[in-house]
């Protein structure tokens, strides 16, 4: 299949729902008490309209040299007409703003303008069939972007917010008062082109993004470069060993790394259920270089599942890369089901940071009639952490309005930001912690049966690299040195945000939390450098704001 029956399939794709929004999870839902009845379900209820500008509270000392926005995106239009949709990744996509200036901290939020939205906000009721609900009597699909619900993350580019879903076109937005501007244009020829939510920045204005076709049996990914003034620089379309849940991928220096699980698309009646658990089928890592898209290795693996990417680097003839592993998909074909219906939910193992490191010293492998043919190199090494965490975060992905989208006069940064370093800096991510461990100091709160009260992320975490391993008192455990801050009972962390250290401040991290207990939704301030001494600012408001996915920092 060549690129343009690739772009002219997804009318049919969305129609069998492949193109639905499938989108990342908070963490392990193993809390098996009903949704309805949690009181942490209100981080679920989503938003009725829009939130007007509001000044929050603050605490702490905010450095005044820290100025900027806080960008954050997830679904919040969940119900409509006394309806309600059945999975949290249906709903559609809402940006939060925090604009941070002279210590003080001002909230606003707009949903996003997609065509779904539109359509449905007029007739007061939901029309179209999601990634985990079926609406009946539902209109019927004419393109990938009749479902885009823009939900998942976001991307400043060249001046504006790009909100990203998995499958359809970004839609731009002004980043200053959020008014959705339309859809991103990629070209006449390339209109649709599934944009997944992940693209990584290619070091020259351009970037490295994906796509994925699975109907009829065809299992297909489709790679392509974007380049500095936003036209399709390179494709390739590759066929995959399996039809495997895809959702974002990682690149080292000269690499872009992707991890071919075991749960695969089959049938179902809508898109999640389409997925089935395959243990008998062997995970992979999909290396592909990229100077040609067709030279590619493949590493078997292990059965195994993953959402999210650490870092990637090259050093000594190896490819190493981080990523957070689950052993199978339970949390996405059982831990995510009842998550808004109320539901039972079985138990579901949290996500291991891990590192895997495959040889590259073996030639590549040119593409062929086969693609890959048999075992391209031997068996991974897999160092675990021990560390269960989710949304793994370094120095990347953020922009300042005067930095060139052309070049940059640090190449450190731009190393960090496009896979070039040789070394790992150190990560943060979130995970769930029980109370009782977090109040002993113990590492019992990584083991499989320890959980927050909600099941839901309540923890910051960073990984310390070697040569930080001995500062502030970090602990070990696995192969990982480590430090932790509880954020206290009854509080559910989003993803952290790193700002990276300028000439006026030093690096950060900034999260956003909801406080279930006081109704209240709120971001914290850390230092990079010691995150277990705590916050050194905060701000919070009376307002129960949609748990969401992903975000972005732009500094003024």
């Amino acid at each position: 299949m060549d690129r343009r029956q690739f772009l002219a399939g997804s009318a049919a794709l969305m129609t069998t729902a492949v193109w639905a929004s499938s989108v990342d999870k908070l963490l392990a839902l193993d809390n098996a008490q009903a949704v309805a009845r949690a009181p942490w379900a209100i981080g679920f209820n989503g938003a009725e309209g829009d939130y007007l500008p509001l000044t929050m509270q603050v605490s702490g000392e905010w450095p005044a040299q820290l100025s900027g926005n806080l960008y954050r995106n997830g679904p919040a239009k969940m119900s409509r007409a006394g309806k309600s949709y059945q999975h949290w990744f249906d709903g559609d996509g809402m940006v939060q703003q925090f604009s941070v200036a002279n210590g003080q901290i001002q909230h606003q939020a707009k949903f996003i303008q997609t065509k779904k939205f539109k359509v449905e906000e007029a007739a007061g009721a939901f029309k179209y069939t999601t990634a985990g609900t079926v609406i009946p009597n539902a209109l019927p699909i004419r393109n990938n972007d009749d479902l885009n619900v823009a939900n998942t993350s976001l991307l400043p580019r060249h001046g504006e917010l790009l909100a990203l879903w998995e499958a359809g076109s970004p839609y731009r937005l002004d980043a200053q008062t959020l008014t959705t501007l339309g859809v991103k244009s990629f070209g006449d020829k390339f209109k649709g082109l599934p944009f997944s939510a992940h693209p990584l920045d290619d070091g020259q204005g351009g970037l490295w993004n994906f796509g994925v076709w699975y109907v009829g049996g065809e299992k297909q990914l489709l790679v392509y470069q974007v380049a500095a003034d936003d036209s399709i620089a390179r494709m390739e379309v590759i066929e995959l060993p399996q039809a495997s849940y895809l959702h974002a991928f990682a690149q080292s220096e000269n690499k872009l790394v992707f991890y071919i699980s075991s749960c695969v698309y089959e049938e179902g009646e809508t898109y999640i259920d389409a997925f089935k658990w395959r243990p008998e089928l062997p995970s992979q890592l999909l290396v592909i270089d990229k100077a040609d898209f067709k030279a590619r290795q493949l590493h078997p693996l292990p059965a195994g599942f993953v959402f999210h990417f650490g870092q990637a680097i090259e050093k000594n003839g190896e490819l190493s890369v981080q990523l957070c592993l689950y052993p199978n998909s339970a949390i996405l074909t059982q831990g995510m089901k009842g998550l808004l219906t109320g539901a039972r939910k079985a138990k579901t193992p949290h996500a291991e940071l891990v590192t895997i490191t495959v040889p590259l010293t073996a030639p590549l492998t040119a593409a062929s009639k086969t693609q890959f043919a048999g075992t391209l190199s031997p068996s991974a090494r897999i160092n675990r952490s021990g560390v269960m965490m989710e949304f793994p975060q370094f120095a990347q992905h953020t922009m300042s309005n005067k930095e060139s989208a052309q070049q940059t006069s640090n190449a450190e940064k731009l190393a960090e930001r496009t896979g070039g370093a040789s070394e790992f800096v150190p990560l943060f991510g979130v995970g769930a912690r029980s109370d009782s461990a977090a109040n002993s100091g113990a590492n019992s709160n990584f083991k499989y049966e320890a959980e927050s009260e909600s099941g839901l992320s309540n923890t910051l975490y960073c990984i310390h690299n070697a040569k930080h391993s001995s500062q502030h008192g970090a602990n070990t455990l696995g192969d990982a040195s480590y430090s932790a801050f509880y954020l206290g009972k009854d509080k559910i962390a989003e993803e952290p945000l790193y700002i990276p250290a300028t000439e006026q401040h030093e690096a950060y991290l900034l999260m956003t939390w909801l406080d279930y207990h006081n109704a209240q939704s709120g971001l914290s301030l850390f230092r990079a450098s010691d995150i277990s001494a705590g916050p050194i600012a905060s701000a919070q408001m009376n307002r129960v704001l949609p748990l969401g996915f992903h975000g972005c920092f732009i500094n003024a």
